[in-house]
């Protein structure tokens, strides 16, 4: 009886994913697969030279001859998200049902059987996670940041897309990851249509003002300090958003809007 095949090394496949920019060489997709140009079979060996990453459509198309090595390999050479600041999108389907986690603190109660918008992070007049409603369908926007401000992962309305930028990105399962380096998370959230969970992240302004979620506390940030913390809680029902942060010293223009689970004038 054959062997079964080794699996490919984590480092290899880190080095494939940053070659190919986080996402499909041909489309630039951020949800993909790991092909051997040249097949396993033929090889017998994963190495860097020859893997590539192909959306499921793309992989698929390989497979069934519809699309050539040749194109592969020029695509290996320079990826689709090569000379992009992000990647292009994958969508993430609207569900009916969505469970929402911050850490520990859970968001519920927004327009279950109608149309509108809910916000569960609002920094200084700028929505950084909105949950949308489209007769009872729901769909999320959001823009996770490192330290600094600087956007790692958007999703706009269900459509995800990653900063090239980054040093290392995966999705697996509904689980994704953004490193800065190796041991370095940055971001642990899971993603599907019908959860949001960030377990590690951070949601900041330019200011540093905003949230920082680590070992289930959801840590309320102005000017780059701890100003509060939320463990267990549970924003329900609360109208425009759950938890929202206006520095007024920076945004004296800026009006908050009512209807907050929790917020902070700072």
């Amino acid at each position: 009886m054959a062997e079964d095949r080794p699996t490919i090394p984590e480092p290899i496949k880190r080095e494939v994913r940053q070659q190919c920019c986080f996402g499909c060489a041909i489309c630039g997709m951020p949800f993909f697969q790991y092909d051997h140009i040249e097949e396993y079979a033929d090889v017998q060996e994963h190495t860097v030279d020859n893997l590539v990453l192909l959306c499921p459509n793309h992989h698929s198309a390989k497979t069934t001859k519809k699309l050539s090595k040749e194109r592969i390999r020029a695509a290996k050479q320079k990826p689709f998200n090569s000379t992009r600041p992000h990647t292009s999108g994958f969508q993430v389907e609207p569900s009916q049902e969505l469970l929402t986690l911050l850490g520990s603190n859970a968001v519920s109660g927004w327009y279950p059987n109608g149309n509108g918008d809910h916000h569960p992070i609002w920094i200084n007049g700028k929505n950084y996670f909105t949950i949308h409603s489209d007769e009872g369908w729901l769909a999320v926007s959001l823009a996770v940041t490192n330290d600094r401000g600087e956007i790692l992962l958007a999703v706009v309305r269900g459509e995800l897309r990653v900063a090239t930028g980054n040093w290392d990105y995966v999705y697996e399962g509904d689980n994704i990851k953004v490193r800065a380096g190796l041991g370095k998370i940055i971001l642990d959230m899971n993603l599907s249509d019908s959860k949001v969970e960030i377990l590690k992240g951070m949601f900041l302004d330019r200011t540093i003002d905003g949230y920082v979620i680590q070992d289930g506390a959801l840590l309320t940030i102005c000017e780059g300090q701890n100003r509060g913390v939320s463990i267990g809680c549970t924003a329900c029902a609360n109208g425009f958003g759950g938890w929202g942060i206006l520095n007024k010293k920076a945004f004296p223009d800026v009006q908050a809007p009512g209807g907050f689970g929790s917020f902070l004038s700072c």
